[in-house]
């Protein structure tokens, strides 16, 4: 009988002292949420045996709306795999070649290299040129890992990728809402309709589904799912690989595989990568997490092994410079609090100091563009020398708009295509500042001869 006070006194105080931390993680995401512009958010956070706080702003009314997560998408393709490889019907050591054999690569890519990163496929790559570049038996982040792992998936299973992980994923779980199926959604009005951040302010618009030479699919960064739905997943993990009704996903082993079994990311580093899931510590705690973002959608989901506990965010907007580096605050914050800590503070001023300095340079760009173009149609009062007039034609109409062209790409090795996608505004910006120079040569030209 006294153990069971003992036992029943613990529970209370840990409950009471999770109410405090409620209290403090509700005013804390309210001002983020402010801060940061947040155009709708759900949040929560679970244990093995169910809910303990949970939390919508903005636009985001109801935990049972739609969201696309991104990303974290891959966490469930490798569950897939693990499952498939549990029933003897592939092995992680296979090489893919085994399963998807029109696929022919110059050095041997297994499917754990897939799970892992470390294929040597490019970052930006896609299924119509993957390649083993450089970077093979490295960590190199590439959406096309997970793209190829839902083809083996489809090869192994005999059914498409969306069918199998709907089987055997998500009615087992009891998500009922999520499919991995992006045309499924489309227009669907459970689905919260995402934004995209232009010059700081939000825009409401749809998602670019994938399609056939799309840089990333279902497998890989397009599953869609509801916070209600996305609590049964995430609690999958705290149980050992046991859905809420006792029914086996995949055996303990498998999900100490899925959570552990993980490769450094560089050198040097403590964040290590597997199986759709990277490892490391968040304020001195040892955590399992995965973000994730489509065109204007951005996630998060973390699992704190030591205490039974995982949360995630969705929100349905992408800023890639300005809130989206700054939740990443947050989530430290959330750990913070979660351990009776301090949270970094969630400041506005943040946010503003973020998109005023790359407003001012944007305005800065297109200053010089314009004043190209000024001088490309003003009427000349005096003949330039000749050197003169040939130094301001290189650099005005062609070092200028080159330097424009190429500066994303080779500074941040990122292709424009993706800008245009991710960041829009900085993408018309580029496109407005190369257009006004080559529109003023074209009127200097037609001056010239007399047009």
């Amino acid at each position: 009988m006294k153990r069971i006070c003992t036992f029943a006194l613990l529970l209370l105080f840990a409950a009471c002292c999770f109410a405090d931390s409620a209290r403090e993680l509700d005013a804390y995401l309210e001002k983020a949420a402010a801060a940061y512009h947040i155009p709708g958010m759900s949040f929560f956070i679970t244990d093995a045996d169910g809910c303990l706080f949970e939390k919508t702003s903005g636009q985001c009314t109801d935990k049972r709306q739609k969201f696309f997560i991104g990303s974290e998408s891959k966490s469930f393709t490798a569950l897939c795999i693990l499952q498939l490889a549990e029933q003897g019907l592939l092995q992680l050591d296979d090489e893919i070649s085994r399963y998807l054999p029109g696929l022919s690569l110059a050095k041997p890519v297994t499917v754990k290299m897939l799970l892992n990163q470390n294929s040597g496929f490019d970052t930006h790559m896609k299924l119509k040129n993957a390649r083993v570049t450089d970077s093979y038996g490295r960590y190199e982040y590439a959406n096309v890992n997970y793209d190829l792992l839902g083809k083996i998936v489809e090869a192994v299973s005999g059914m498409s990728y969306k069918d199998y992980i709907r089987e055997q994923v998500f009615l087992p779980l009891g998500m009922q809402d999520s499919a991995a199926d992006a045309e499924s959604v489309r227009g669907d009005q459970k689905l919260l309709l995402g934004n995209r951040n232009f010059f700081g302010f939000f825009v409401r618009g749809d998602a670019d589904y994938p399609g056939s030479d799309s840089w990333f699919h279902e497998p890989a960064g397009f599953i869609s799912t509801t916070p209600a739905d996305f609590q049964k997943y995430l609690r999958m993990y705290l149980h050992g690989g046991l859905a809420e009704d006792g029914s086996r996903i995949i055996s303990e082993l498998g999900i100490q595989r899925m959570c552990y079994d993980s490769i450094f990311q560089h050198d040097g580093s403590v964040e290590k990568y597997g199986m759709g899931w990277n490892s490391g510590e968040f304020a001195g705690e040892k955590v399992l997490f995965h973000g994730g973002q489509v065109e204007n959608y951005i996630s998060f989901m973390c699992i704190i092994p030591a205490k039974r506990q995982a949360f995630a965010f969705n929100i349905n907007g992408n800023d890639q410079f300005g809130m989206n580096s700054l939740m990443n605050d947050v989530a430290l914050g959330v750990v913070r609090i979660l351990n009776g800590e301090e949270p970094p503070e969630a400041k506005a001023s943040s946010y503003l100091m973020i998109h005023g300095i790359l407003d001012v340079a944007y305005l800065l760009v297109l200053l010089i563009s314009l004043c190209i173009l000024k001088k490309s149609i003003r009427p000349r009062t005096k003949t330039a020398g000749k050197a003169k007039r040939m130094l301001w034609i290189v650099l005005a109409y062609a070092a200028w708009p080159l330097f424009l062209l190429c500066i994303i790409p080779i500074a941040f090795r990122t292709p424009l295509w993706v800008v245009r996608h991710y960041v829009p505004d900085l993408f018309l910006v580029l496109v407005a500042g190369m257009l006004l120079p080559l529109l003023g040569a074209a009127c200097a030209a037609a001056r010239r001869l007399g047009m």
